[in-house]
């Protein structure tokens, strides 16, 4: 293989029924006239849908361009950490329907699971395969719109202040409120107790879980529910994306109320860390997770809910998510860093007449250009970057980018690391 410079990609997009119609297809530059829904862009090396790198002229899958050099373009350290493969899987998402409650597993799990799984001789494409390969899904996402989810259990004293407010929620667990003041401050008692609930939730008879939806169903339909930092206006607005199936209502619906209700400014993020039931419920964002695609379901779905497994996995613990605004590094780039060793998020704004210095320290860049023009400047390489441009910066190529026409604002994944190289501005 010649000498690896950097690499324009053209991303993959997953037209699933949940996304918007204009947001990614303006970024990309595709017409839409039929108005075919357009949820993410895949920008990484995902066998499922890996990016299309540009080789001197020859489209290339960018796994297997990865595959043929893991050294050159993850880095010695980087393609022994992560087994020769990109670690992360960076996307773009326009969510203007609701999606499912779900989970991500560690990477024991993943790992026990997918074994599990195989061993079964269940396809890789089955319905019920829960996962579809060995590997964790930590994952951040940064609004690029006002953007609304649910993340994690609401602290249990809002709990039981709901369970007092709905009524179709009180016979769930009448006793919620005893039992917590029993709990006190001991953490197993109270992770118990709501494991405890969230099970009678999903394992509940459909005939009871109908009733105390329908009831609820009809309660909310005698006044108009337009504020959307409260659980009311999505509990409306998931009845009508998910309409009775055979007559029988999503129990995801109650878990609107057991979890936060969390609206993100643009340029806000949020860590969602293995374990942690959310759901993304309506704006555009900014995605970066471990190279993964093991999701397991909690409901607002038709596809396949494994209540045993979901119960395994998921984490009971509660509190207020943590909302991330990103660190400074220099002038023009924001870091939001997460606990994860696989993955690190970046915004870079640049006004006009300015640049950023970077360096691929620990493992390939990959840029895509959000708003604006710039100019990606390395050794021999000079390549402008229009809105919606995606590039790939293999392991140890330093590399400035500049915006000279037009303000820019960029996001960049990179591999976490330590170095005495400190990417910044001039």
């Amino acid at each position: 293989m010649h000498e690896i410079g950097v690499l324009p990609l053209d991303g993959v997009v997953q037209h699933y029924d949940w996304g918007g119609y204009d947001f990614i297809p303006g970024l990309v530059g595709i017409a839409n006239s039929d108005r075919k829904p357009f949820a993410e862009l895949w920008m990484g090396a995902h066998p499922k849908a890996p990016a299309t790198a540009d080789v001197a002229g020859v489209a290339m899958p960018l796994d297997r361009l990865i595959a043929e050099a893991p050294d050159r373009i993850l880095g010695p350290s980087a393609s022994a950490r992560f087994g020769g493969r990109l670690p992360y899987l960076f996307k773009v998402l326009d969510v203007a329907s609701m999606l499912s409650i779900q989970v991500h597993p560690t990477k024991e799990q993943a790992a026990d699971g997918f074994a599990r799984e195989n061993a079964a001789g269940i396809d890789l494409g089955a319905a019920e395969r829960n996962y579809k390969d060995k590997n964790h899904k930590p994952e951040i996402a940064v609004a690029l719109t006002d953007f609304w989810m649910l993340h994690g259990f609401r602290p249990l004293d809002q709990i039981a202040e709901a369970l007092r407010k709905v009524p179709e929620l009180r016979s769930i667990m009448p006793d919620f409120s005893v039992r917590l003041a029993r709990a006190g401050d001991a953490t197993q008692a109270r992770r118990d107790l709501l494991r405890d609930l969230y099970r009678a939730v999903m394992t509940m008879p459909q005939e009871r879980v109908d009733l105390l939806l329908n009831a609820l169903v009809e309660r909310l339909a005698t006044g108009a529910r337009s504020d959307k930092d409260g659980p009311d206006y999505w509990v409306v607005r998931a009845v009508e994306t998910f309409p009775p199936v055979g007559g029988h209502r999503d129990r995801g619906i109650f878990s609107i109320y057991l979890l936060n209700l969390v609206h993100l400014r643009p340029g806000q993020g949020t860590f969602q860390p293995a374990g942690t039931l959310h759901a993304y419920l309506e704006g555009v964002t900014v995605e970066l997770m471990a190279n993964s695609d093991n999701v397991l379901r909690g409901g607002l779905t038709q596809k396949h809910v494994d209540v045993p497994e979901l119960l395994r996995i998921l984490s009971f613990d509660n509190g207020i998510p943590q909302v991330l605004d990103g660190e400074p590094a220099g002038s023009c780039e924001r870091v939001y860093r997460t606990p994860s060793d696989d993955f690190e998020l970046s915004r870079i704004d640049l006004a006009t007449g300015r640049h950023y210095l970077g360096q691929a320290a620990h493992g390939p860049d990959s840029i895509i250009v959000l708003d604006g023009t710039a100019t990606l400047t390395t050794r021999g390489q000079s390549i402008p970057l229009a809105r919606g441009a995606i590039v790939f910066v293999p392991f140890g190529t330093h590399y400035s980018l500049n915006a000279d026409v037009t303000p820019a604002m960029l996001f960049k994944a990179s591999v976490p690391g330590q170095t005495d190289f400190v990417p910044g501005s001039e």
